[in-house]
């Protein structure tokens, strides 16, 4: 390998566009952190507790 090569090969660009664990541990709760009771549907990404809050301010009826 020629020493350009070496070095691009691990920048940290590199390594922002990789993540290495993928899959339902990546996704969190964007306010709290929690993962359980995660509302994903029209990328809201919040779980079901925070949700209960905030959900009337971003737009959300209660029925």
């Amino acid at each position: 390998m020629a020493e350009a090569e070496k070095k691009t090969r691990g920048s940290v660009a590199d390594k922002k566009l990789r993540t290495k664990f993928k899959g339902k541990s990546r996704r969190k709760c964007r306010f709290c952190g929690s993962a359980k009771g995660l509302i994903r549907k029209y990328d809201l990404y919040m779980c079901r507790r925070c949700f209960r809050e905030v959900g009337e301010g971003i737009g959300f009826r209660k029925y």
